[in-house]
């Protein structure tokens, strides 16, 4: 008995001993300013600590009627409307050139009230062919209505959805289910015979970085955390005619179907969204980490000596 309670002793000092190794290794990754290049030249470069993106287009296809259960596909689109500096402050794009952001994620509703009226969504357990993608082009092509050119010129970043940490997402309509609709587009009235239903919400996606360009970001980035309002009507920049569901570029592929009731008749339900991005830095152990670590194994190998005797 005292032999096996002596190694049981041993192996609960050893698991602890690795569990706070393991801890302090893996504590490194956080959300962090970077080092980014807004040129790609090597001229200019600034540190961020993210990506403020212009009011732009979210369409969740196939969304209406919404019930628990339910997936859709959620469609972006927008430009880049500046950087944000390590004051908080957004420094406004220069020039000629644009950057844009374009997106597709699979999300499912989580839950949905009596009324109908407030919903709540989360990143789908399976994607289907799912991405995040930053372009920067050196002339300004993007047009909101159209729903052309933000996926045009160079990719500097890309990445995929990830439910880790956690995605969620909420939506309430402010004039319930169906009552008193209003115009579309209040910004441009390019859709004079469409209405919409009034609501407001917001959503959080993180996408696992999968290609970075050196000449843009400056910092090796590991993973993105997106968040965006979602309101309606639209009000600070026109409804976007069609979207595109495919990553590498191409012609925009989906034409929005609202019907003549946005967010009531269906089947798709068009958001204007105003995201911006923060980053968050592949890890780098700190010395005191390495130290630890070395002393670490050390103990778990003097451990595993002594449970032989």
């Amino acid at each position: 008995m005292l032999i096996q309670n002596k190694r049981s002793l041993r192996m609960a000092v050893g698991t602890v001993l690795w569990t706070v190794v393991t801890v302090m290794l893996g504590s490194s990754a956080r959300a962090e300013f970077i080092n980014f290049d807004p040129t790609g030249t090597g001229a200019t470069v600034m540190t961020i600590g993210g990506i403020d993106i212009a009011p732009g287009n979210a369409l969740a296809r196939g969304a209406v009627p919404l019930d628990v259960g339910k997936t859709f596909e959620l469609d972006f689109q927008s430009t880049v409307s500046g950087f944000i500096d390590v004051n908080g402050r957004t420094n406004a794009l220069q020039g000629s050139s644009q950057f844009t952001a374009v997106g597709r994620f699979t999300e499912v509703v989580t839950s949905l009230n009596a009324a109908g009226t407030v919903a709540e969504f989360a990143l789908a357990p399976n994607q289907s062919n799912s991405f995040f993608e930053l372009y920067y082009n050196p002339a300004k092509v993007a047009d909101s209505l159209a729903g052309t050119g933000f996926n045009q010129g160079t990719l500097i970043l890309s990445g995929t959805p990830t439910s880790s940490p956690a995605n969620v997402g909420v939506f309430s309509l402010t004039t319930g289910s169906t009552g008193s609709p209003q115009a579309f587009d209040q910004f441009s009235n390019h859709y004079p015979n469409i209405n919409t239903v009034l609501g407001s919400g917001s959503a959080m996606i993180s996408a696992d970085v999968t290609y970075s360009n050196p000449d843009f970001f400056k910092t090796a980035v590991s993973q993105l955390s997106f968040n965006t309002s979602l309101v309606t009507p639209f009000a600070q920049t026109s409804p976007s005619a069609m979207f595109t569901d495919r990553a590498g570029g191409g012609p925009p592929n989906v034409s929005a179907n609202t019907g003549s009731i946005n967010g009531l008749t269906g089947p798709d339900f068009q958001f204007q969204a105003d995201p911006n991005i923060s980053f968050l830095v592949a890890p780098i152990p700190e010395p005191a980490s390495f130290v630890l670590a070395s002393l670490g194994f050390g103990v778990v190998l003097c451990i595993s000596v002594w449970m032989r005797k």
